[in-house]
């Protein structure tokens, strides 16, 4: 017969095990998909063309993206840096959006708060913009605003 003092540590080491295991299940950062209106081909107002999908955001010819994570309610992405890219190679990015009114063509601007994290916390903790100033928010630079390609 097992004691009622064995029984209390099992179902306390029990509770205990499937605490963490329901904690490590929900990341503090999960994807979700894209805001339609990131979806597609652009041109940023530097002449540069993107191409972005659900799976990765491309800077053409040469540099992919690969989307890890998306924070629609405070607007920014969290990727890694393929590893045959021109600049930090492998490494995690995190790009901030702003959805834009009354700047047509423009529908939204970017800003590549972090390019070369070692981690994906890094990344996401790597806050260097201020949404309220797009002039001067992207790192002390101004944010890229984007258009549909034509």
């Amino acid at each position: 017969m097992v004691s009622v003092s064995r029984m209390l540590v099992f179902v306390g080491l029990m509770s205990y095990v499937l605490f963490q295991l329901s904690c490590a299940a929900v990341p503090k950062h999960h994807p979700n998909s894209l805001p339609t209106f990131l979806l597609g081909e652009f041109e940023d107002d530097y002449g540069i063309s993107y191409q972005i999908d659900q799976k990765e955001i491309r800077l053409l010819p040469n540099d992919r993206f690969h989307l890890l994570n998306v924070n629609v309610a405070e607007g920014y992405l969290i990727l890694q840096n393929d590893s045959l890219n021109t600049f930090a190679p492998a490494l995690f990015t995190r790009i901030d959006y702003q959805k834009l009114d009354g700047m047509a063509p423009y529908e939204w601007a970017l800003c590549f708060s972090s390019y070369d994290e070692i981690s994906v916390e890094n990344a996401i903790d790597s806050v260097n913009t201020d949404k309220s100033n797009l002039m001067t928010g992207c790192n002390g630079f101004p944010f890229s605003r984007m258009k549909r390609a034509e």
